[in-house]
């Protein structure tokens, strides 16, 4: 019977097929598979096809035979070209001489030869070492890299500075659970570190300031002595070094990680400013928490010292009435205040050094070595820098 299917072996005649005069497509239509092909036409070598993995390695010695004293090659003919295909072209090119051209691409084919041809570095040589700059050009090297580093620096405090007065402004953009985890992080999990630190400090300040006080017996002004080097300036620089080795480094590995595993360029892909959505939440976080390391550190301290006074024999009610006397409530609210500037500061190194990480195995740890000396070398100018100014305000 015209259009009847036969019946397979064992079932029913299958249905007959509507007379519509149109033949029916397959169910999956099987992709054209053309093989690539490479011919010499005089001194032209042409490329057909599709070039790509499945096909390129098994015409790979017969393009690179045929390339041999070609002068053009003529790429019109193929119809798709991947990183494999491009591979063999440049291989078929520098067979033939580099200054042999490659002309006829489409846009595509063009596209990914060009991207393919940045990727390709020809072998060193054996005995060639690199030319050595010369001590003036390394001394112009290293300036433009001073110069590149300073104008990274100042574009990242440009976008910090826009993305806080902007929180300010929209409180909503700051993101209140990462602030949270942030001082969880920064404050809570140091607390342990700080307090152990600032007993030691504490003790350490109050046994050698008593040898020279002895000799004038003056042992009694040792808690003004501490409490004054405590709240102005020890108190807020340890705290500072304690954030600096802890948390300024932790910033730039995780984002160093993140720049390296080109997780922060999707995120700008994606229209997600990294300012708001990585760095503002630490820089609060950091700013928040010193102030409260820096108190932490203070009570420590003076907690360290009255138990060495009590050791040489002074009551309590005497060592309470010497900071009373020695001490006031500026000198602790300038500590604080220069420990959230510390806070600040340093955070934002850790992030700046984490966003500008490079690429490589060694990137995250040089990032995270930059964070904690920068860091450390920021404490200590910006320390010099506020004790000239208390100095020339009188306070």
């Amino acid at each position: 019977m015209t259009g009847a299917r036969e019946a397979p072996l064992g079932g029913e005649p299958a249905a007959e097929a509507p007379a519509t005069g149109v033949e029916t497509p397959p169910l999956i239509a099987r992709p054209s598979a053309a093989r690539p092909t490479v011919a010499r036409d005089g001194e032209v070598l042409r490329f057909a096809g599709r070039l790509t993995s499945m096909g390129a390695g098994r015409i790979w010695r017969e393009a690179l035979r045929a390339a041999e004293g070609a002068r053009r090659i003529d790429l019109s003919g193929l119809e798709v070209l991947d990183t494999s295909g491009a591979a063999l072209v440049l291989a078929a090119q520098a067979a033939a001489g580099a200054e042999v051209p490659v002309e006829g691409a489409s846009r595509k084919v063009g596209a990914v030869l060009e991207r393919s041809r940045g990727a390709v570095r020809s072998p060193a040589k054996p005995g060639h070492a690199l030319p050595r700059l010369g001590p003036v050009r390394a001394v112009g090297a290293w300036g433009v890299g001073r110069i590149a580093a300073m104008a990274g620096a100042a574009a990242f405090l440009g976008e910090a500075s826009a993305t806080i007065v902007n929180a300010a402004r929209r409180p909503r953009d700051l993101r209140v659970a990462d602030v949270l985890r942030h001082l969880d992080e920064v404050g809570t999990r140091a607390f342990g570190l700080t307090l152990l630190l600032g007993v030691l400090i504490g003790v350490i300040l109050a046994f050698q300031s008593s040898i020279p006080m002895r000799q004038f017996g003056a042992e009694i002004f040792i808690p003004r002595l501490v409490g004054l080097s405590l709240l102005r300036e020890l108190g807020p620089l340890l705290a500072g070094v304690v954030l600096a080795g802890r948390t300024g480094s932790a910033y730039a590995a995780e984002l160093g990680t993140m720049t390296v595993n080109e997780e922060v360029s999707a995120l700008r892909i994606m229209g997600i400013d990294p300012m708001v959505l990585l760095v503002l939440p630490r820089l609060v976080a950091a700013t928040v928490a010193m102030p409260v390391l820096a108190l932490l550190m203070d009570l420590a301290g003076l907690l360290g010292m009255s138990g060495v006074m009590l050791s040489l024999g002074f009551p309590v009610q005497l060592v309470l009435n010497q900071l009373h006397v020695g001490v006031d409530l500026g000198d602790l609210l300038g500590g604080l205040g220069k420990a959230a500037v510390f806070g600040l500061v340093i955070a934002g190194l850790g992030c700046r050094a984490g966003l500008s990480a490079g690429s490589g195995p060694r990137a995250v740890g040089d990032a995270a070595t930059s964070a904690v000396v920068g860091g450390i070398v920021a404490l200590v100018v910006l320390d010099g820098i506020f004790a000239v100014l208390f100095f020339r305000l009188g306070w």
